[in-house]
């Protein structure tokens, strides 16, 4: 593990010496990936914040420096978060993290990567000159937080979507305004011709919904699918004015 004397900035991951190349591109990007979802999470008024690579040649140790104009208030709120995410997810408080989706799966990556070395010295986050491990057990935490807890019937309304997956395969998923992730959707053989002519359009699923631990719905198992009408077909104030003044 690198000593404080040899981190090059405020912000550093130490990889170890254990990934081959492509992992190590892969544990880069993750890394910055991270960076940019906490920076992104604490934009406010005035100077934006911008990162800029350091590397420390002959080393495996990655950092980050701010723009000069980058406000110091911000930034001390940007490496609070990334000193404090990885540790809350380390004990299994997913949702105390304060973490966006994005960022909690870029270190769930982090941590599968160390999970395939474990008799490496593992990857440890630097912020501010202190270490932070990331360790196996945020990927297993993150996993068992995003498994499917409990389900029960109801209703979800939204846009459909479809995604091609790296195998190929189209996956269906149901975007729900009131939550930040698209919702999966399971849909019977019966049903294909139904959807296929639903794409893009805004529609009522009913069926089973799986859940997660916090009550975020993360699938349905489709029964039935409305096509509902779109914002524009929808009566106006005015409309609605008339209607009720010739009642």
């Amino acid at each position: 593990m690198a000593t404080p004397d040899q981190i090059p900035t405020d912000l550093t991951i130490d990889l170890g010496d254990d990934l081959a190349p492509d992992e190590f591109i892969v544990a880069v990007r993750n890394f910055l990936g991270y960076v940019s979802e906490i920076t992104d999470s604490q934009k406010g008024d005035g100077a934006d914040v911008s990162w800029t690579v350091k590397v420390s040649e002959g080393s495996a140790l990655v950092g980050v420096c701010p723009n000069e104009t980058a406000p110091a208030s911000r930034l001390a709120m940007i490496y609070k978060q990334a000193e404090y995410g990885p540790m809350a997810l380390a004990r299994g408080d997913i949702k105390g993290a304060g973490l966006s989706e994005k960022a909690i799966g870029h270190l769930k990556s982090l941590s599968d990567l160390v999970g395939k070395h474990q008799n490496g010295k593992g990857v440890n986050l630097w912020v501010n000159r202190k270490p932070i491990s990331i360790g196996s057990g945020i990927a297993k935490n993150v996993r068992e937080d995003w498994e499917s807890d409990y389900h029960d019937f109801g209703t979800i309304e939204g846009r459909l979507e479809a995604i091609q997956d790296s195998s190929g395969s189209i996956k269906i998923r149901v975007k729900d305004f009131l939550y930040p992730r698209a919702i999966n959707c399971v849909v019977p053989e019966r049903m294909i011709e139904q959807v296929l002519t639903s794409f893009r359009k805004r529609v009522e699923i009913e069926g089973r919904i799986h859940y997660r631990r916090d009550g975020t719905p993360i699938s349905i198992e489709a029964d039935h699918i409305d096509l509902l009408p779109e914002d524009d077909d929808l009566p106006s104030t005015a409309d609605v004015r008339g209607i009720m003044v010739s009642a």
